[in-house]
């Protein structure tokens, strides 16, 4: 089996199709075509490509007191209130707790556009993977904004100096209360989440505090490694950077298990955080256990001997090889025979199925100024919430459960109370309606443009081939002829398939006349309000 040989075959629609779902948002049929046109090798390095940061979200809602408006103290309308004073200057807590909660609202829709606007790039999708590894969760949206800048600054680059980054981020040390670990007072939170969730993994116990990788002892010596850094409070003028205070930290060396070889930590003040890290780094298990976390994320949650043996191992290898550095292991392994084997096993996350059934077909946030365009972004960031899926705050530390609890991994997506949601939430895209959403309802209009749809396939005047070019478009692999008979008696209500030739065909001679457009869009509608209802739309 060729495993991580490259991929010899033809890379058309198909191969296209697959791995831009994989590793970007929304595809649709001209990121598919450029794709083609580029080649495999091309489209992987535009996927890699460098890019600077977004610009920073934005004031969405107007100067004022008036419902729908905000007094935001030195940010106007339209300009970001990124670069403001983290902490503004009102007279009243409940003023300034309500420029926190719609400043935290303009950060998660601004979070969602930039996925909806992300074209051929694996940069957000690699952004959201560290967002679900490295959990931290934090209520000031200024350092939430900066924690994911963190993320998307450093998604492409070296896992180890990540780790580093985050190890002594200011959201981070609040969230798993590193701020309090001192020589006085050891706090073990994030000691035993860096080994058992960030770098190592746990494995199963054979003794006493004993686990496959790493001790309790260890927990223990690394906290102590830790103390001393500190998280300043929002009033202070430097709040978003930590500091170390040399008087908490624990002196002396500090003495690792077998399971690090005995390692020993060298007092070294505020660098021993980067000392321990590199150890733990120097174990075999370390990149393993990130390959698997990767291979979940992209490719298919069972990984089972034959898979660890030929691709987890090696992939490793390469990574180790490579100092952590984690895009030429990606590389090698989306262009790979064994990654366009591994088709139709992927149920979408809530993230990816609402931006497969707003931008994958064509549709996206209104434009007519900021508010309704981050209004829509933000309907949608609820939408996921409401799915199991909710940015910048995760079920636990361990992060979503589609990507680390066995058996069930992505199909936690789908259960009883989240399917049926699933799909209504599809079919109101589509045609419009409210969406029911923690007991209030958003009104959102039918947003896909179906006539421009079936406009970009040729020969749509054929039921037969608009059907089943739509089917190439949403789905990842071919429908039944019994299918295609289903969704035209959707279309054309049972009527024969000359009905629609005559009806499209009069409409195309005819797009100014309101009733045929009317018609003919309603049947579109109808049709594919269907088909994102079905089973082989919730996969990719």
């Amino acid at each position: 089996m060729p495993y991580l040989d490259p991929f010899s075959g033809e890379f058309s629609s198909k191969e296209a199709n697959q791995l831009l779902k994989r590793v970007s948002f929304g595809v649709t049929e001209t990121m598919v075509a450029e794709a083609v046109s580029l080649g495999l090798q091309a489209t992987i390095n535009k996927l890699f490509e460098e890019k600077k940061l977004p610009e920073p979200p934005l004031k969405d809602l107007p100067d004022g007191n008036d419902s729908g408006q905000i007094i935001d103290p030195d940010v106007k309308y339209g300009e970001t209130w990124v670069t403001a004073p983290i902490y503004p200057d009102l007279p009243t807590s409940q003023e300034r707790n309500r420029v926190f909660r719609y400043r935290n609202r303009s950060l998660y829709a601004w979070s969602f556009l930039q996925m909806q606007n992300s074209g051929i790039s694996i940069l957000e999708k690699l952004t959201l993977f560290w967002h679900n590894h490295f959990v931290s969760e934090n209520t000031n949206p200024h350092r939430e904004y900066f924690y994911m800048n963190t993320l998307r600054k450093n998604a492409l680059g070296n896992f180890k100096e990540l780790t580093k980054q985050i190890t002594i981020n200011q959201n981070m040390l609040l969230y798993l209360s590193g701020h309090e670990n001192s020589d006085k007072a050891p706090n073990e939170n994030y000691s035993r989440e860096l080994l058992e969730l960030f770098t190592i993994g746990k494995g199963a116990a054979v003794g006493n505090g004993d686990y496959t990788f790493y001790t309790e002892e260890d927990v223990v010596q690394i906290a102590k490694v830790l103390t001393g850094w500190r998280a300043r409070w929002i009033r202070h003028e430097d709040s978003l950077n930590a500091y170390f205070t040399n008087n908490r930290h624990t002196k002396g060396d500090k003495q690792l298990s077998h399971r690090f070889n005995n390692a020993i930590i060298k007092e070294n003040g505020a660098e021993e955080y980067k000392d321990v890290i590199d150890v733990i780094f120097k174990q075999e298990e370390c990149s393993k256990f990130i390959i698997r976390q990767l291979y979940r994320w992209f490719l298919n949650s069972e990984i089972s001997e034959e898979i660890e043996t030929h691709i987890i191992v090696p992939l490793a290898e390469m990574l180790r090889s490579n100092n952590y550095e984690v895009a030429p292991v990606l590389k090698a392994l989306l262009t790979s025979e064994h990654f366009f084997e591994n088709t139709f096993c992927m149920i979408k996350s809530p993230l990816d199925l609402m931006l497969s059934a707003t931008k994958g077909l064509k549709a996206s946030a209104p434009n007519i100024n900021i508010t309704e365009e981050y209004n829509f972004a933000y309907v949608m960031y609820l939408a996921c919430t409401d799915l199991g899926q909710s940015l910048y705050h995760h079920p636990d530390v361990a992060g979503w459960k589609a990507y680390y609890q066995e058996p069930l991994f992505y199909k936690t997506w789908v259960n009883n109370y989240f399917l049926p949601k699933r799909l209504e939430y599809c079919k109101v895209l589509v045609l419009g309606g409210k969406l029911n959403i923690n007991n209030r309802k958003y009104t959102v209009p039918p947003i896909i443009p179906v006539l421009d749809i079936a406009a970009s396939i040729p020969n749509a005047l054929d039921a037969n081939i608009l059907i089943v070019e739509l089917a190439s478009r949403l789905f990842n692999y071919d429908i039944t002829q019994e299918q295609i008979n289903s969704l035209k008696a959707v279309l054309i209500d049972g009527l024969p398939d000359f009905e629609w030739t005559v009806e499209y065909d009069q409409y195309l001679q005819e797009p100014n006349n309101s009733a045929l457009a009317i018609s003919v869009d309603k049947k579109l509608r109808n049709l594919v309000a269907v088909m994102v209802q079905m089973s082989e739309f919730q996969i990719m």
